[in-house]
């Protein structure tokens, strides 16, 4: 007989080590502290007390009369994200073929389905890990532009956008790869690395998106300036007109931070992805040279939020949960492992985590 389980409110002086998160724990601003799964232990009640925490749910096994579903899955709000997220991927997938096709962007279509889709795709707890784990190596365009769009999203909260310049953000970040629809084919869909000649066309897609947006009417600056400009970098290092700086438009550099992270942390044919942790260590090393690092430094002091109470794989094979992350930006968390045993990844480099298991 299946185990069935309840998930019960408890105040934070009955909760003990051990016990099972049920529900994921926010901060008052949607931050997530712990997430579902998580078992508690002795620094993370702490944890909780300096959050002012007052009352968590804890998931418990229990026996019920026949017939009587008590059950509640513990992957209930994932499912409903991945089922909500896999129908926005084919909508998007649906109009990028069009745009191959007719040379034209179904504009409305795609605010639409901004507002209606990805708006509560972005709200829902917990965001950043499910498109962690939500990966797909085929199809890579179509789920990496929901997921810039997700992002942008997520950013532009934490930046304060709201509004119609939020909107116009997540929009942007949807259609930011639209160019490739004018990329051929063969090598859109290469699979293995690009040659000198071959990259030097798929750079055209920023130009080529630039000019399919500039033949609609009534689009705004920023949406179309953040397709150009996504790959300029704050160095001039980028592409396709080495602008610096303030020459870069705020929307590019917002996408730019989110395509990094997502691409990096993304399966493609050629490509493996890597930790989300071992994403945020690149990123610092950027945020000076080639990144905003004021849009970096918030974007890796929240995201990294995200990554309490994930259960992750260390690269000497054994699974462990994320405990702690240290002040700086770029630290390596401290983690205990199945054997209970504690390490502070900061200080032990001989350890690295290569996958996030669970989140």
């Amino acid at each position: 007989m299946a185990v069935r389980y309840c998930i019960k409110p408890y105040s934070l002086s009955e909760a003990k080590p051990g016990m099972e998160i049920g529900r994921m724990v926010l901060t008052p601003e949607d931050k997530v502290i712990l997430s579902e799964g998580t078992i508690l232990t002795d620094s993370m009640l702490q944890g909780l007390q300096f959050w002012n925490i007052t009352t968590v749910f804890i998931k418990e096994a229990l026996s019920s009369e026949p017939g009587i579903d008590f059950s509640i899955p513990e992957t209930v709000v994932q499912k409903k994200f991945y089922a909500d997220y896999d129908n926005t991927v084919s909508v998007v997938k649906e109009s990028f073929a069009k745009t191959r096709f007719f040379q034209e962007v179904p504009l409305d279509a795609m605010k639409e389905l901004a507002s209606n889709a990805i708006e509560p795709l972005i709200n829902s707890p917990g965001v950043i890990n499910h498109i962690n784990l939500v990966r797909r190596q085929d199809d890579y365009t179509f789920h990496h532009s929901v997921n810039v769009a997700i992002i942008c999203g997520v950013l532009g909260k934490w930046l304060g956008y709201i509004g119609a310049e939020w909107k116009d953000l997540i929009v942007a970040g949807l259609l930011h790869d639209i160019g490739k629809t004018q990329i051929p084919l063969e090598i859109l869909n290469k699979p293995g690395k690009l040659t000198a000649d071959e990259m030097e066309i798929m750079k055209l897609h920023t130009t080529r998106g630039y000019k399919l947006l500039c033949a609609k009417q009534g689009i705004p600056n920023g949406v179309i300036h953040g397709i150009l400009q996504h790959h300029e970098r704050f160095d001039g290092s980028g592409y396709p007109l080495a602008v610096n700086g303030d020459q870069i438009h705020r929307y590019a550099r917002i996408i730019a931070i989110a395509d990094i992270y997502d691409a990096m942390t993304s399966d493609r044919v050629y490509h493996r992805k890597i930790s989300p942790f071992a994403v945020v260590e690149m990123i610092v090393e950027d945020m000076f040279r080639k990144l905003d690092p004021e849009i970096g430094a918030i974007f890796l002091n929240n995201v990294r939020d995200y990554f309490i109470g994930n259960i992750v794989e260390l690269s000497d094979g054994r699974q462990a949960e994320v405990i702690y992350l240290g002040q700086f930006m770029a630290s390596r968390p401290i983690v205990v492992t199945e054997d209970k045993e504690y390490i502070d990844l900061e200080c032990n480099k001989t350890l690295r985590i290569v996958k996030v298991a669970r989140a």
